[in-house]
């Protein structure tokens, strides 16, 4: 009778599943910490499993593969309307956006002399922003937007002809008429090349996916390397490019930044968010890379592979350590004693094994940084 309680106690003490329930969790943690350390927040768990299965990746341009920092190039401004009612127009209707664009005109309207403007009824759309003003509707946004609304299409200048691939135009009118057409200049980030390159070698669908026009988008691309390169997309139009990947059987990861993302962020299998000043796009984001650079795509897609291999290996550990453990127990051989100090070994193998993933990481970060 008491050899049958010992044996009991022993097999119920090595059976104890310690070891395969922090297999998973702890690896994760060690990954998250790891992230965070290379400035990339994991806002969630599955992150990790999810990045192992992505082989298409969607970008969009502005903020992501591109500095964000318009800079106003030139105002077209078309008689009669003056440069300072152009600008005190268009402040009015930007004054509660935080896109890139509108920062800029906002910061080109305090040079200008203002006009007491007051709209009504000021509308946020996906590629614009109306108002109304003395009853007529002000709209400041894309070609799209704005030509629908005029009596007569844009003229081949107005056309958004680009002087170069970095640069955008956004269109204005007042009472159904073209009144400015602004320039802007952008500038690609430097990792962002290298970085296209490198998931193209690896394998990886890319594409990229604009509110800006064709004609710049395709520029974009051809510079990048990136074949299927589509502008005059909307917030939807977004998601709806994902949807289709998804449904032609790709896993695909959405990097983007800001509320024009959103949409697309939320469909993604693993959405990652560019750092930027909007909320929403963090909210819908699996990751967020908190320094803005491209690279950190590459860095959490080779940290997700390091995560998701520790991952096996514990579990093998411990698998290993109930098959092998378990017989042994029942078979008397083993004490109570040495059983806990093998569930305890067990445990502690786990735990060495997790710890291994930051010397192997920390390894191949230097080895990153070198080439």
């Amino acid at each position: 009778m008491e050899n049958a309680l010992i044996r009991s106690v022993t097999v119920m003490v090595i059976a104890c599943p310690c070891a395969l329930g922090i297999a998973i969790p702890m690896a994760r943690v060690a990954g998250i910490s790891l992230a965070g350390s290379k400035g990339i927040l994991v806002r969630d768990f599955t992150a990790f499993e999810q990045a192992q299965l992505i082989n298409a990746v969607v970008f969009d341009k502005t903020g992501t593969l591109t500095q964000g920092d318009w800079t106003l190039l030139d105002v077209c401004v078309k008689a009669p309307f003056l440069k300072d009612q152009i600008f005190s127009l268009a402040a009015a209707l930007e004054k509660y956006s935080d896109h890139y664009i509108a920062a800029e005109i906002l910061r080109h309207a305090k040079r200008a002399v203002l006009l007491d403007t007051s709209l009504e009824s000021v509308h946020h759309h996906q590629n614009g922003v109306s108002g109304k003003l003395e009853e007529k509707e002000i709209r400041i946004g894309s070609k799209d937007f704005v030509e629908k609304n005029l009596t007569s299409p844009l003229g081949v200048l107005e056309d958004g002809q680009n002087d170069g691939a970095l640069q955008s135009k956004v269109y204005m009118s007042y009472g159904k008429r073209l009144c400015a057409v602004f320039t802007f200049g952008d500038t690609l980030k430097d990792t962002a090349v290298n970085t296209i390159e490198t998931l193209l070698d690896k394998g990886y669908d890319i594409a990229l996916v604009s509110g800006d026009g064709n004609q710049t988008t395709r520029a974009i691309g051809d510079v990048l390397g990136i074949r299927d390169a589509y502008g005059s997309r909307t917030p939807l139009d977004k998601a709806v490019f994902v949807q289709n990947l998804q449904g032609n059987g790709k896993r695909v990861a959405m990097v983007g930044d800001g509320i024009n993302d959103a949409p697309a962020l939320v469909q993604a299998d693993l959405a990652m968010a560019v750092f930027s000043g909007s909320h929403l796009g963090k909210e819908a984001a699996d990751i967020t890379l908190m320094q803005g650079n491209p690279v950190q795509i590459l860095e959490f897609f080779d940290l997700a592979k390091m995560v998701n291999q520790k991952i096996h290996q514990n579990f093998v550990f411990s698998f290993l350590y109930n098959i092998i453990s378990l017989p042994i127990a029942m078979s008397g051989l083993l004490t109570p004693l040495i059983a806990v100090c093998a569930m305890l070994l067990s445990s502690l193998s786990v735990t060495g094994n997790t710890l291994l993933l930051k010397r192997k990481h920390a390894s191949i970060a230097r080895n990153f940084s070198r080439n």
